[in-house]
């Protein structure tokens, strides 16, 4: 194996590199023009950094996808990275490029290099990325004798290193003078500076031999245009590498890689079963699931998918994080990323992780990013120590820190070794868009957790299906994670991660229904490990509740009157609104109610959801002299809230997802002797539908709109069906067999026969249409073509626009207001806000940073009716309207839509008035027409 190759120097002198090579420049200020680097420099620097991060920045299982297109020769592997890398900018040796600047125009004409008088005004045409495709290919194919399309593989990082595979216009391709320069002098001065960064990367005559005939894969090639994107971006920036046009000093580049310190990736050893349970995940008695996926994770050959499945409370999260470490181990990987449903699941996670890095860690520095568009809210993230600009002491070391680069820019936010954040963030990896490339360099390295992943609608699947294509293609373990999926839908993930490693077993359906299990990808298709259950078993009784808001209302309260804790889960905010409006009047003073939903302001919702916790949690002391809880809410209480109930009442919906809410009863075992006497069973009362005579079930028109009609009618069939044999509803020897049933098998019922075809008619159509709309923008498997053209035709950038980042969700368009109040002539922060409540936020000047801050707290998502065509064009044009000059000038606040509540909360809007009332949220009031 060859010798490992010096790191470039980037002081190294360009030698006997002509005059024409020496002018040309690469970064110019655009306010001195005078102050500039000339393009072998710049080019040096690249290679210097592409070095670095090669050996102390990528995990050596991203290294090693690399290394297995170049036959096994890792050195080679890292000399052909550095070479793209430094060659990034090959194309800036262009006229089309270097004609910009008339200063150093001058200068380069005046070296003998001409420019055609075309070339100003078609400049624009041949962007110096793709005219550096052609430079690197034309020298490939002519100097070093590789044939065309192998030479367009490997040139194809320098197109892509801005974000955008797009080929050049063949006009270019077919040898154009004017913009590229070829057949004059403009062409040999590129051969000089290509062989210049052959010389920079240490690539032998031996080496190109053998690149000749090496074909670079396409996950080895995104690979390294997201290392040569990090490498462009840190050498060009002036503060680590400022603009000169004398060589650097000797270790230049080497002093700014260290003031940057970026992290190493995350190591972790192979250790034993007992410290892994007792020492990181702080566990006495590991459950079955976690002993089995932890022995599992030791005995895989190669990176898998394991889909593990069990009840709410059997302890998947710490089963998952043990396994990690295992992984991780084996396979060379750097970090973590753990993909949750919502912005409220991953504030809930981050601080599980954060303890378990605080023991799994060691004293390595690690790199963590809360990722999702409130982060910047959370004060357990914000608490992490930040790493500045400059960073040149060793007081982090051991700690898990926001290192300010790779948290700055949201195209690096899986660079980190730890991500915590919202699905969306792995699934925008599988979207058309600019620097996805870099999206994917972030995930090669980790190991992938995804949470709640039953969460996942027919849109998002897409999304998800793709990604875990290219996850497999890359040598990434996944971990998904849910109470219980269909066989469908689990097909559907296993046969996704096969396809990237070229297996094509038909995956034969469960002859017997296994659960608790793990269901992992094998050369086989799958094979399934059953989970020996825990001691854990929950046992459910199920009612039925006809009627409206003061029904329910009236049935809640008088559970609660016997000392229960009770949930009223309602599908729709306006019904939990109805509900809790009943309940209030209707409850003795000894209770105290909740209502919960999420059109509260956030650090409202915070504090409720907080204050369940400490009433309703795993560590809560039962005392019979603590007033009862009785909380109404929406769907926002099935996934964020590890919180206890006697009694629920519950919509109708999904048969999955009414047993994740059931999950929440009688959910903590030791509080089993303390509940009331009444209330020893766990009890769901099903609301939200009647029952007709002849018929099917006439279902409550909130209740369709959210989840439409099949489900809910196969939910309800199916709980029929079952308790023509049984009393009880036991977990988890009933769970996947209701779940099974409910969405593959069951059929529809004497006198059901008509709606039960229309329903069922509708809902395939919904979910081919969510299907065929995600494949848009869908990014294509992975393949063995160059990656010219990959991506080519891109959705909106989702690191800049909101609609963007929506695409892997099929959502409405929502509008986010933040919420201030006027009380006089001037705007304030709320006066109930929790945070600088009445402070002004409406200056002259700019907001005071604090008080920004506190004012962007406030924040609503607006219900998504309000944002479709017509009505949400009116809405924003009048929010806009109410627009404060100052807030452009605030981080916090620029680009915001206030919503300006009055004295009494109220404001006005598109027909509609808009009330904000701290029990009750936003409640939204059509106005009468005059």
């Amino acid at each position: 194996m060859d010798m490992k190759p010096p790191t470039p120097d980037t002081s190294r002198q360009p030698g006997a590199m002509s005059a024409r090579a020496r002018v040309l420049w690469a970064k110019s200020d655009y306010d001195a023009p005078e102050n500039w680097m000339p393009l072998y420099q710049h080019m040096a620097d690249s290679a210097a950094v592409a070095s670095q991060l090669w050996d102390e920045f990528l995990p050596s299982a991203v290294k090693l996808i690399v290394t297995e297109s170049m036959d096994g020769d890792d050195a080679r592997a890292k000399r052909l990275a550095v070479f793209l890398a430094s060659g990034h900018d090959a194309g800036k040796a262009s006229p089309a490029f270097a004609c910009q600047v008339d200063g150093l125009r001058s200068t380069i004409a005046d070296s003998g290099l001409p420019f055609h008088v075309s070339v100003d005004r078609n400049r624009s045409k041949l962007p110096h990325s793709a005219a550096g495709k052609l430079i690197q290919e034309r020298w490939l194919v002519e100097t070093r004798g590789f044939h065309p399309t192998r030479a367009d593989m490997y040139a194809a990082i320098a197109l892509g290193h801005h974000g955008s595979f797009t080929p050049p216009a063949p006009v270019y391709a077919d040898g154009s003078a004017e913009l590229l320069g070829s057949g004059t002098l403009w062409e040999a001065t590129q051969n000089e500076l290509m062989e210049y960064v052959a010389t920079l990367a240490g690539l032998t005559d031996d080496d190109f031999d053998e690149l000749r005939s090496l074909r670079l894969t396409q996950p080895a090639a995104i690979v390294i245009v997201g290392l040569t994107v990090m490498a462009d971006w840190i050498a060009s920036n002036t503060y680590y590498f400022p603009l000169t046009t004398a060589p650097r000093d000797v270790g230049a580049a080497a002093e700014a890689m260290n003031r940057l310190r970026l992290p190493a990736p995350w190591r972790t050893e192979d250790l034993a079963d007992a410290e892994i349970f007792a020492d990181h995940l702080r566990l006495d008695a590991p459950r079955p699931l976690q002993t089995t996926l932890v022995a599992l994770a030791r005995t895989l050959e190669s990176p898998e998918l394991l889909i593990l499945e069990a009840p709410t409370g059997d302890g998947k999260t710490k089963a998952a994080l043990g396994a990690s470490e295992i992984l991780a181990a084996r396979f060379g990987l750097g970090g973590v990323m753990f993909a949750l449903p919502t912005q409220a699941t991953s504030d809930g996670i981050l601080g599980p992780v954060l303890d378990w890095l605080d023991a799994a860690n060691g004293s390595g520095t690690t790199s963590l990013v809360l990722a999702h568009g409130k982060a910047e809210f959370n004060d357990e993230y914000q608490d992490i120590v930040e790493m500045s600009r400059v960073y040149d002491n060793n007081d982090a070391d051991g700690q898990v820190i926001a290192h300010s680069f790779l948290t700055g820019r949201a195209k690096l936010t899986t660079m980190s070794d730890f991500v915590v954040g919202t699905i969306d963030q792995l699934l925008l990896g599988a979207l058309r868009s600019k620097h996805v490339a870099l999206r994917h360099l972030g995930l090669a390295g980790k190991v992938v957790i995804i949470d709640e992943c039953h969460a996942a609608d027919a849109y998002m699947r897409v999304y998800l299906c793709r990604m875990l294509t290219w996850l497999a293609a890359y040598g990434v373990p996944v971990i998904a994670m849910s109470a219980t999926l269909t066989p469908s839908i689990r097909a559907e993930l296993l046969t996704a991660y096969n396809d990237g490693l070229g297996r094509y077993d038909d995956l034969a359906a469960d002859e017997v229904i296994v659960y608790p299990r793990i269901t992992r990808t094998s050369d086989n298709g799958s094979e399934i490990i059953a989970v020996p259950a825990s001691s854990r078993t929950a046992v459910l009784t199920i009612g039925e509740l006809p009627g409206e808001a003061d029904t329910v209302a009236s049935a809640a309260a008088e559970a609660a009157s016997t000392g229960a804790n009770v949930a009223v889960v309602c599908n729709a905010v306006n019904r939990a609104q109805s509900v809790y409006r009943a309940v209030r009047s209707l409850v003795p003073d000894g209770v105290d109610v909740v209502l919960l939903h999420s059109r509260f302001l956030a650090p409202d919702r915070a504090a409720r959801e907080q204050r369940l916790r400490e009433r309703l949690g795993p560590d809560t002391v039962r005392d019979p002299a603590t007033r009862p809880v009785l909380v109404v809410a929406t769907q926002v209480i099935e996934q964020s809230l590890d919180i206890d109930f006697d009694v629920m009442f519950s919509d109708i919906a999904p048969i999955d997802l009414l047993l994740q809410r059931a999950g929440r009863l009688h959910r903590h075992d030791w509080k089993h002797g303390d509940r009331p006497a009444q209330h020893q069973t766990a009890t769901l009362t099903l609301t939200g539908f009647t029952r007709e005579d002849v018929g099917p079930p006439v279902l409550d028109s909130g209740c369709t709109a959210v989840y439409g009609t099949a489900s809910l009618l196969r939910a309800i069939a199916t709980i029929d069906e079952h308790f023509q044999t049984s009393d009880v509803i036991t977990s988890p020897d009933d769970v996947a067999v209701l779940v099974t049933r409910a969405y593959e098998t069951i059929t529809a019922p004497s006198g059901w026969e008509d709606a039960w075809a229309t329903a069922t008619t509708a809902d395939e159509e919904a979910r081919v249409k969510q299907q065929n709309k995600a494949e848009d923008f869908l990014l294509d498997p992975p393949t063995s073509k160059s990656l010219t053209g990959w991506s080519e035709r891109q959705a909106a950038d989702p690191t800049t626009s909101e609609r963007g980042a929506a695409q892997v969700r099929d959502t409405e368009d929502t509008i986010e207001v933040v919420v201030v109040q006027r009380v006089g002539r001037t705007v304030v922060i709320p006066t109930w806000a929790a945070d600088s409540p009445g402070a002004q936020v409406e200056n002259s000047t700019v907001v005071d940073d604090d008080v920004a801050r506190a004012a962007a707290m406030n924040t609503l998502r607006l219900p998504g009716f309000l944002g479709r065509q017509g009505i949400g064009d009116r809405l924003i044009d009048e929010l806009e309207q109410n627009g404060v000059d100052c807030w452009q000038n605030s981080r916090w606040l620029r680009g915001a839509l206030p919503l300006v509540l009055d004295t009494n909360g109220d404001a006005e809007h598109v027909d509609f008035l808009f009330h904000y009332d701290t029990e009750l949220g936003l409640v939204l009031t059509p106005l009468e027409k005059s």
